[in-house]
């Protein structure tokens, strides 16, 4: 049955319907197929009245009265995107995928629990797929959250928190190739719940050897996604807020402190560079936008 994806992560199990493949959590593979998945029209008409969130639309589809499950699309970005699109080299993507996050959720890291993949052969070596992972209710990204709270103490007591939720996944492992405001779901508690989520191409480091040069980049990857997104600088979001972000990341251990303190410089210089890039970009993409003036 598993031949052709190879050993899956232990709970979960494998189907193959046709020339799709599932890999489903045990606990609900009967609701899991009975959503047919695997019928390309069914995919279809799920994604084509979906909201957009990211690089593409996210359904939210029931698996029980009391779960639901959001879908994400694997696709490339950036210059791949034109060319490749939704196809990749093998199915490898998405089970490395389930693969990290099944080893983080193991470990207790804050990081959504995986429901299905469904992988399907495109043509010769390339494959699409599609990974289901339980919905969190009642949550904002970070991104909004911060948009919203105009009470300093309350943004930095939740950003201690986000701090401190980096701090396990990163303990556990896993490092976060798009670490960034929309990728931190937060629901609102005394204290606040942070869920990691999009562990798309994540890197998984032997528990509690992920080197301090690899963490001062990833804490670096958020704080410029505050640049990308407007907020650093702003009253919104500051030194401040990144003080507390850092510090309750390397609360109660001083060496760590100290070993991200010697990646500071670097990562202050490459802050300083989209803190100039990203306006520079912004106002590039509207003036190719504008409608050219008429002679």
């Amino acid at each position: 049955m598993r031949q052709g994806l190879g050993p899956v992560p232990p709970g979960y199990v494998v189907h193959r319907i046709g020339s799709t493949w599932l890999v489903l959590d045990d606990l609900h593979s009967k609701e899991l197929v009975q959503l047919r998945l695997a019928d390309p029209a069914v995919r279809q008409a799920l994604f084509a009245r979906a909201a957009r969130r990211g690089r593409g639309a996210t359904p939210s589809v029931a698996v029980s009265p009391d779960q639901r499950m959001v879908l994400r699309r694997y696709q490339h970005g950036g210059t791949l995107a034109g060319l490749t699109g939704k196809r990749f080299l093998g199915p490898s993507r998405a089970l490395q995928e389930l693969e990290v996050t099944a080893r983080a959720e193991a470990s207790g890291a804050p990081v959504p629990h995986v429901l299905c993949l469904v992988l399907w052969p495109v043509w010769g070596p390339l494959w699409s797929a599609l990974i289901g992972t339980r919905e969190e209710s009642q949550v904002e990204d970070l991104f909004e959250l911060l948009t919203k709270l105009d009470d300093g103490p309350t943004r930095r007591r939740s950003l201690r928190q986000v701090g401190s939720a980096i701090r396990r996944l990163h303990d556990a492992g896993v490092e976060h190739r798009d670490l960034q405001l929309r990728n931190i779901l937060v629901r609102k508690g005394e204290p606040p719940e942070i869920v990691v989520v999009d562990l798309d191409r994540a890197r998984f480091h032997a528990r509690g050897t992920m080197p301090s040069g690899r963490r001062a980049a990833n804490l670096g990857r958020l704080a410029r996604s505050a640049v990308k997104t407007g907020l650093w600088g702003s009253q919104k979001l500051g030194r401040r807020e990144l003080a507390a972000l850092v510090g309750s990341y390397s609360a109660g251990n001083r060496r760590l402190r100290a070993e991200l303190r010697a990646h500071v410089g670097y990562e202050r210089l490459k802050l300083a560079a989209h803190q100039l890039s990203y306006p520079l970009r912004r106002w590039l993409k509207r003036k190719a936008a504008s409608p050219p003036r008429s002679a």
